[in-house]
């Protein structure tokens, strides 16, 4: 199915690595004009001449989105003269226990997971253009928390809300969704296994195997399975859903 992005402008934010690169590629392969934002330079570098290669307009600029200063530089250069999209992917799961996370953690969690995300759609938006959409990274642990996470777990649940309350606000002008990935096999979900694996001694086939067991649909998801609904919701396909946040994660959030 032809989304109708081609020519149309869109920025990636975070888009680098594991969801944010599979975005990247696929609205390539749409033929949308990509602006990428990272904080790896080097790897923006190389994805932009993989994306022209692939027939694409691609820009980039490097920038921590947490540093406002950096942010403001990035979204004002890439949005200028207007965009189409924003897909926000950076963010990042935190692993500590509730009585070891200590304000800083907590601080750092809800500014890479929420307080980032609110900075550039906030700075994005005299840039969008009628009919825009912005497509959040959340988690499918703002849902069903995961055990020993409750700072990004809390974080992830508020830009599910963030979400809903633009969604209200910014309409009809700006249409905006949340998709919650679940256990994607990222570069750095697999690198986690890795080092469990190697605690444990087990081969790494074990480890992943066992991360997956609560999975319904047996197996971790692709990047570009999630990649696949973020950029629906960033098309003009997706011009009568607004305000929800679509689970992608095999099953594993058993709610209604």
């Amino acid at each position: 199915m032809d989304l109708g992005l081609r020519g149309q402008r869109v920025l990636v934010v975070g888009a680098t690595r594991g969801v944010g690169r599979a975005v990247a590629r696929l609205l390539a392969e749409e033929g949308a004009r990509v602006g990428l934002v990272a904080r790896d330079g080097a790897a923006l570098v190389r994805l932009a001449e993989e994306l022209r290669g692939l027939g694409a307009e691609a820009d980039w600029q490097a920038a921590d989105v947490t540093d406002p200063t950096q942010a403001t530089a990035a979204v004002r250069r890439l949005c200028a003269g207007g965009v189409d999209a924003l897909v926000h992917v950076a963010g990042s799961g935190v692993r500590v226990p509730f009585a070891e996370a200590t304000d800083e953690v907590w601080r750092a969690s809800l500014e890479l997971n929420l307080l980032a995300a609110v900075r550039v759609v906030r700075l994005a938006l005299p840039h969008l253009r009628d009919g825009a959409r912005v497509v959040l990274l959340g988690a499918a642990s703002g849902k069903r928390p995961h055990l020993g996470q409750s700072p990004s777990n809390a974080a992830k649940a508020a830009l599910a809300n963030l979400a809903a309350s633009l969604a209200e606000e910014l309409a009809p002008r700006v249409l905006v969704n949340c998709v919650a990935p679940g256990r994607i096999l990222t570069e750095r979900r697999l690198a986690r296994l890795q080092e469990a694996a190697a605690r444990r001694g087990v081969p790494l086939a074990e480890a992943v195997a066992e991360d997956a067991e609560e999975i319904p649909l047996g197996r971790h998801g692709r990047p570009e399975e999630v990649a696949a609904v973020a950029v629906f919701f960033a098309s003009p396909r997706a011009g009568y859903v607004t305000g929800q946040t679509v689970v992608v994660d095999g099953g594993w959030v058993r709610s209604v």
